[in-house]
């Protein structure tokens, strides 16, 4: 995770790239699992600039996993966001802690996508909310990838059809679109399978 050590101070400066209309989109998917009060993890979530953004529309309490401290450090106070730093494949949470999860363009950075989905599927209460936004690896976004792993990141992209597939093995079902606007990025909205009678 050394590019975001080094990079922290700027993602903490120039982090908060969302517009109002995006987040207000943000809500109404997270809405039907989140209600006032409740509570969503963001997974990767940085400087916690998202995270702020959603704990006010929402009105819930937002925690930011993060692996790295540099960034973790650069989060602005916000009555209802905490910040830990931990991995997304063995998260620090009890079983079924949260309403939701948010992971905005960083599922391609995660070392072992499958012991994160396994995580996600734990922590997140059975029927909660899982939206993942992620950059769709087609056409010149090929360079992106070759970008990431220039810098050693692990780059691991899903098109949205192998996303969907991916999060179905671990029981979250769901479904992927472009997000409005173009095709570089795309968005899984899925829900946590409800335990077997």
């Amino acid at each position: 995770m050394g590019f975001f050590a080094w990079s922290a101070p700027l993602f903490g400066r120039y982090g908060d790239r969302w517009s109002p209309e995006t987040v207000a989109r943000y809500r109404d998917w997270l809405r039907p699992h989140v209600p006032p009060g409740g509570s969503v993890l963001d997974l990767g979530g940085g400087t916690g600039a998202l995270a702020r953004r959603l704990a006010e529309t929402l009105e819930c309490r937002v925690t930011v996993l993060d692996p790295t401290p540099e960034m973790v450090v650069q989060m602005e106070p916000h009555e209802r966001v905490t910040a830990v730093i931990g991995s997304a494949e063995a998260m620090p949470f009890e079983n079924a802690t949260f309403d939701a999860l948010v992971i905005s363009d960083a599922f391609h950075h995660f070392r072992d996508q499958e012991g994160a989905a396994r995580e996600i599927a734990r922590v997140v209460r059975p029927a909660g909310g899982v939206l993942v936004l992620e950059f769709d690896p087609s056409g010149w976004m090929r360079l992106v990838v070759l970008g990431e792993k220039l810098l050693g990141e692990p780059g691991a992209f899903f098109t949205p059809a192998e996303a969907c597939a991916f999060f179905s093995r671990f029981g979250i079902e769901g479904h992927c679109e472009h997000e409005p606007g173009g095709r570089t990025k795309y968005y899984f909205l899925g829900t946590v399978a409800r335990p077997r009678a």
